[in-house]
């Protein structure tokens, strides 16, 4: 899509507001919607990761998981999380606010997510347009110390669910996010939508894909491996995440579905996300046990909120969005996708 915003201050206001409302402008003029990327592999190369042993218990495999490929007790990630829960047919699912405000307050969600755009703010290894797109959601658009400010109502107007995203302007919260700044000539060109998902630890290393397995004495022998369509922006915008597909064939087969995942704030470029090559992999069942393959995801879904500065350019007032979501994260050391864990349990 190529789809402008025009945004212009309404004139007479005060000339706090005129000045600060016109700091948001320079950055929503020349905006431009981020089109669907065409998903492209990431580089092959890496062999899939296979877990030592055998386990008999999802603990044992928990513990093993968090020595390898550990994960936070909470997460933030720059932008729309691109790995928001969906349902069976791959829709986002309506988290509601009931959801998760009872481990989770919407107000601290806020002064977290300011906190983290600081930190990235200041992070010089990041980008100028995003490090200021940054400071956008800690500080609003004319930041700390100013002299004039935008309006700038009291609180954070809280969402009931995920799907109650709509925002000034008639925007998604989604198409909102995924926006850059695309005009060359604007001094605001490469800045993004101020928006950040910040959450709490619900579930690590959720299952992606399993093999029904066999009874009994024998061998069980399959072919796996894992393809990684990676959708970020790399040269507008923020890097959100992309869409893994693990693949399993051999003794047994019910391989799960495509799962989209997001990239933790923390994550480097060293850390991306990668495609595996074909591996193949043995179990070996004892006499009264039933052996499966299974697939845990490398990193852990997190309840929290997706946190937005919007502006709304006909009364030049700004407001602090928070909209309850659940989004799984990559583990933010895990270059791997999947960790493919042999299983054993009672027959």
């Amino acid at each position: 899509m190529s789809t402008q915003l025009q945004a212009n201050p309404t004139p007479g206001r005060r000339n706090g507001s005129v000045v600060a409302g016109a700091l948001a402008t320079a950055f929503l003029t020349g905006i431009s919607l981020i089109g669907t990327q065409t998903p492209a592999l990431a580089d092959d190369g890496q062999p899939a990761t296979v877990a030592d042993g055998t386990y008999e218990s999802d603990q044992d495999v928990l513990a093993s998981l968090d020595k390898t490929d550990p994960v936070n007790s909470s997460e933030s990630s720059m932008g729309y999380p691109a790995g928001l829960e969906k349902d069976k047919d791959g829709n986002v699912k309506a988290i509601t606010l009931a959801d998760v405000k009872g481990t989770y307050d919407p107000e601290q969600a806020v002064k977290d997510a300011q906190e983290a755009a600081r930190q990235y703010a200041a992070d010089e290894k990041n980008s100028a347009p995003l490090r200021e797109s940054a400071k956008h959601l800690a500080d609003g658009w004319a930041g700390p110390g100013a002299e004039s400010q935008t309006e700038k109502p009291n609180g954070t107007e809280v969402r009931q669910n995920t799907k109650d995203g709509m925002l000034s302007g008639g925007l998604s919260a989604e198409q909102y996010c995924n926006m850059a700044n695309k005009d060359s000539q604007s001094s605001s060109f490469g800045q993004a939508a101020p928006c950040m998902f910040v959450g709490k630890l619900e579930e690590k290393y959720p299952q992606r894909g399993a093999s029904d397995g066999l009874t009994g004495e024998g061998k069980l022998t399959y072919k796996v491996t894992a393809s990684v369509a990676d959708e970020q922006s790399t040269t507008e915008g923020w890097q959100v995440g992309g869409k893994i597909t693990p693949s399993i064939s051999g003794d047994g087969v019910s391989a799960g579905g495509e799962a989209s995942f997001t990239y933790s704030y923390s994550t480097t470029s060293t850390t991306k996300v990668q495609s595996t090559r074909e591996s193949d992999i043995e179990i070996n069942v004892p006499q009264g046990k039933k052996g499966y393959l299974e697939g845990r995801a490398n990193g852990a879904t997190y309840s929290g909120y997706i946190v937005i500065r919007d502006l709304d350019t006909s009364d030049n007032q700004e407001h602090l969005i928070a909209i309850p979501a659940r989004a799984y994260i990559q583990a933010p050391g895990s270059s791997s996708p999947i960790t493919w864990v042999k299983r054993l349990k009672a027959a």
